[in-house]
């Protein structure tokens, strides 16, 4: 409802999984500050009016609109609430912003868009209570009025077309072009994705409750920024600090089906443990996460513990690991993010050259797709989750991408139905079925 009401708005829920990862949902409107980054461009508005420079130095904008509290506790406390792009990287590694390649920018997403929120309803899935906090005025009431105005009407969803730019046989070429860089040494691993595009009418809201429905995790959300919608269901988190701890688990590597029945989906599980290829692949995305983590944590307090389990979710099962390290002094949250940002699971080892054949690959910019949505608290706490199994919208087209990790003894065929797979759950909750049923019906 507030998602109608409102310009801006989130909802960070958590659904499934540890309560270290689903302890707490957020929700919040019509933030003080919406502040975005586009091609070096900072814009930021609000009840102040509005600027616009240019800085090579993003987070400086940010940090200076969070402010900071000293309150110890976990979870979100006001802050900044977004989501960073894919091509957020640009400004982390310098190297990429000019790769040789021009990148089509086919989505038109911001390189990242935060809303600085001082107030919030807390919502705790442990004792099950609900908070609001607020920081100055108190809002309370006009959420009041939202819930209890039954004369508000959604608009239904329509969907009109789905196409995806990607066919099997040019994806396969693709995965055969990146075996060429292993095989030749650049590379161990990459990550390869494809796109789908849906044309729309109406609301995403029920797409949201049905995703919630059918593939539970422990980050859900929903993110509007004006005429922008991101919409996810991610597995994996990518970064959490709180009282100086980190934890990652941008590890998820290895991929199996879930199976018809629960003797099947054991074997299956087996399966994906004894096979070579997809525990190497895992490995190596572990060794990344713990040396990106060692870049910013006390030398001697980096560990792995939890190592090779298997994370089930409704169409999917993966191997996971968890990473921890102590922050160092002198660090903070955004350092944190930036010494991780992008996960090794959507972009590969050594993770710079592992990106720059994703844009001669891929040829265009992936937008919200693997990068991050999640928080800046102003206490210090941070939590992210990788933007996969996430739709983003803006005007009328919703955007779907998956991926699948490729390495030395890739098979092109199987690599093309894990994206496939992946996509599945996401082109189930937004009707791609019904639709191509009607169709189908339509033409006999």
């Amino acid at each position: 409802m507030l998602s109608e009401h409102c310009e801006n708005a989130f909802l960070l829920e958590s659904s499934e999984g540890a309560e270290k990862l689903a302890r707490f949902s957020f929700l919040g409107f019509s933030p003080k500050k919406h502040i975005r980054l586009k091609n070096e461009i900072i814009n930021t508005d609000g009840n102040a009016g509005g600027t616009e420079y240019e800085t090579k130095s993003p987070f400086s904008e940010l940090k200076k609109q969070i402010g900071s509290r000293a309150i110890n506790a976990p979870g979100f406390l006001g802050g900044a609430v977004g989501y960073f792009s894919f091509d957020y990287i640009r400004y982390v590694e310098p190297s990429l912003a000019d790769t040789g390649v021009k990148l089509r920018d086919e989505t038109n997403f911001p390189d990242f868009e935060f809303g600085i929120f001082d107030d919030a309803i807390i919502y705790d899935h442990k004792n099950g209570s609900i908070k609001y906090l607020h920081y100055g005025e108190n809002r309370i009431s006009e959420i009041r009025d939202y819930i209890c105005d039954s004369s508000f009407q959604g608009t239904k969803f329509q969907m009109y077309n789905k196409k995806c730019g990607t066919t099997k046989e040019k994806f396969c070429e693709m995965v055969e072009n990146a075996k060429e860089h292993i095989r030749a040494g650049d590379i161990f691993q990459t990550v390869l994705s494809k796109r789908y595009e849906i044309r729309y009418a109406g609301s995403l809201m029920p797409f949201y409750r049905k995703l919630k429905a059918t593939n539970p995790s422990p980050y859900m959300f929903y993110i509007k920024f004006g005429e922008r919608e991101i919409i996810g269901s991610s597995p994996e988190n990518l970064i959490r600090v709180e009282e100086k701890e980190i934890t990652s688990y941008a590890t998820l590597a290895g991929t199996r089906p879930r199976g018809k029945t629960e003797t099947e989906d054991k074997r299956l599980e087996t399966e994906l443990l004894n096979d070579e290829k997809e525990r190497a692949e895992h490995l190596m995305l572990v060794d990344l996460t713990r040396n990106d983590i060692g870049k910013i944590a006390v030398p001697g307090t980096v560990k792995v513990p939890e190592f090779m389990s298997v994370h089930k979710y409704s169409d999917v099962q993966h191997i996971a690991s968890v990473v921890t390290g102590k922050l160092a002094d002198g660090k903070d949250s955004f350092d944190a993010f930036s010494a991780i940002f992008p996960a090794g699971t959507v972009s590969g080892a050594p993770k710079v050259r592992a990106i720059e054949i994703i844009d001669k690959l891929e040829g265009t910019k992936r937008g919200p797709y693997a990068g991050a949505v999640g928080y800046f608290s102003a206490n210090g706490n941070t939590d992210f989750a990788i933007g996969i199994r996430t739709l983003f919208a803006r005007k009328g087209s919703a955007y779907i991408q998956t991926g699948a990790g490729i390495v030395y003894d890739s098979v092109p065929e199987k690599e093309f139905d894990e994206t496939e797979g992946k996509a599945r759950a996401l082109l189930q909750a937004i009707g791609v079925e019904k639709y191509e049923a009607a169709l189908n019906e339509g033409r006999r």
